[in-house]
């Protein structure tokens, strides 16, 4: 499993092996694996790989671009379709003096082998157990029966909506998701049946001031279909990430089709502006 230097909690109680990028993956069902790749870090002290999932030729992040993750082969279920990982978040804390302290938060996360989606958190301790069959049970009598449990998209909008101003309310997204990539969010809740929500959820994001996140969700909506008000959100996020002639692409699409729809009248101005500067010719 990734070495984890100063786990702060139950790391002497895991079994300690080696497990970057040059190990061999843990093989789940159908093939489909968890690797962990080595990292470097900006925080010093930290050691540790990050987790990657793999089906079907795709490939991912399990967690978010600052969690390491610990996980064995023991951690898989029989029926290989559920593995258990020990993903650990870093930070840095300036205490009273002045100077900054690293510190850590550590889950113990079900993963489903089938998708690629954190099915589930527990805390740390809950990694210490066993399966018994294909239910985990932890070293104090816990039973878990993999279920998903990760908040739907559709729930945390409730959760978000009402929250002032913007940047407050994308900070509440991200914290919410902060252990999860996108990508595992997305394979827990398809965006085929959430088209709206992570369409509202992308836009909360870019009117919060985080594009790059928004753009992840954009992009699984776009997969699933493209929507008139969906271009317009990747053109604008775009354009402020200063992907400007990505962004002219999508200004343009987005005008043919409210052109051919009959509602050019109302297309907004900086549309216009924008295809103007990128050199675009109505």
């Amino acid at each position: 499993m990734a070495s984890l230097k100063w786990l702060l909690m139950i790391g002497s109680l895991f079994i300690a092996a080696s497990a970057f990028a040059e190990d061999p993956p843990i093989v789940g069902i159908d093939g489909r694996t968890v690797t962990f790749r080595a990292k470097k870090w900006t925080m010093p002290g930290v050691e540790s790989a990050t987790a990657w999932f793999t089906a079907n030729g795709k490939t991912f992040p399990l967690f978010g671009s600052d969690v390491g993750a610990d996980g064995h082969s023991d951690w898989l279920s029989p029926d290989k379709k559920t593995l258990l990982l020990d993903p650990v978040s870093f930070g840095m804390l300036s205490v009273e003096s002045g100077e900054e302290k690293l510190v850590s938060q550590q889950h113990c996360d079900v993963i489903s082998m089938e998708t690629g989606c954190v099915l589930a958190e527990r805390s740390a301790s809950f990694c210490v157990g066993k399966w018994v069959g294909n239910q985990w049970v932890s070293a104090d009598g816990q039973v878990l029966n993999p279920a998903l449990e990760t908040q739907s998209p559709k729930d945390l909008l409730k959760h978000v909506s009402g929250i002032e101003p913007a940047q407050s309310r994308a900070e509440s997204i991200e914290w919410s998701l902060s252990f999860l990539s996108p990508e595992s969010y997305m394979a827990c809740h398809p965006p085929a049946q959430n088209v709206q929500a992570f369409n509202d959820l992308g836009f909360y994001l870019a009117e919060g001031g985080n594009d790059e996140f928004a753009l992840k969700f954009y992009r699984g909506v776009e997969a699933v279909g493209k929507r008139t008000v969906l271009v317009l959100n990747m053109a604008d996020s775009l354009w402020r990430l200063n992907r400007k002639d990505e962004a002219q692409r999508y200004y343009r699409e987005y005008g043919e089709a409210m052109t051919a729809a009959a509602k050019a009248q109302k297309i907004p101005q900086r549309v216009a502006e924008r295809s103007v500067n990128q050199g675009m010719k109505n």
